[in-house]
């Protein structure tokens, strides 16, 4: 049997299933960085965010993100499916983890890609083009090229960004569930 994607977004939504996901990582690459943080936000609910202690030592954060991640059905997330869960996955292998289980994943890069022609595809740009209240928070190079040797200083502010980002999602998900015609893993 098939459930139509607006059926089951309602029921994801109206049983507390539903997660928006964001991380941020020393890095792009899960062999060369660690993951710094990362913030959910339950459908209707606050932003709430997991950090590391120190910055490299990212073991602990990952299981911890792979078993909040599991408590729900469906997960949104911005080009999560080419980077947050990808790098989350790596980080869990190099820690001798498995994988995160799969889950629905609406990644709202690639569905806004498909059903929408603009010049940028950023979800700050899109944030912004709505006039949505939730925009996507900047951080100045000298934050990220800070984080690693001052992170109780610099780590904050990360933290801030990440949780910015899952509201923004939220936001922007809002803005443009109607578009949503398939959820895949």
């Amino acid at each position: 049997m098939q459930i139509d994607s607006q059926v089951f977004l309602d029921l994801v939504e109206a049983t507390n299933q539903l997660v928006f996901v964001d991380i941020e990582a020393s890095g792009l690459k899960g062999d060369y960085n660690s993951v710094l943080c990362a913030s959910f936000k339950t459908f209707g609910q606050p932003a709430y965010t997991l950090s590391v202690k120190r910055p490299g030592d990212d073991k602990k954060l990952v299981k911890q993100i792979k078993e909040q991640l599991e408590r729900y059905l469906c997960w949104v997330g911005y080009y999560s499916k080419m980077f947050d869960i990808k790098d989350i996955n790596t980080r869990l292998f190099y820690h001798g983890m498995n994988p995160v289980e799969p889950r629905h994943h609406l990644d709202l890069y690639w569905q806004l890609k498909t059903h929408l022609l603009m010049s940028r595809r950023s979800q700050g740009h899109y944030l912004q083009w709505l006039g949505t209240p939730d925009q996507k928070m900047g951080v100045s190079a000298e934050v990220w090229n800070k984080v690693l040797a001052s992170p109780k200083t610099e780590l904050p502010h990360l933290i801030e960004r990440c949780e910015s980002d899952v509201s923004g999602l939220e936001a922007l998900y809002r803005r443009t569930r109607h578009l949503v015609k398939e959820i895949t893993r």
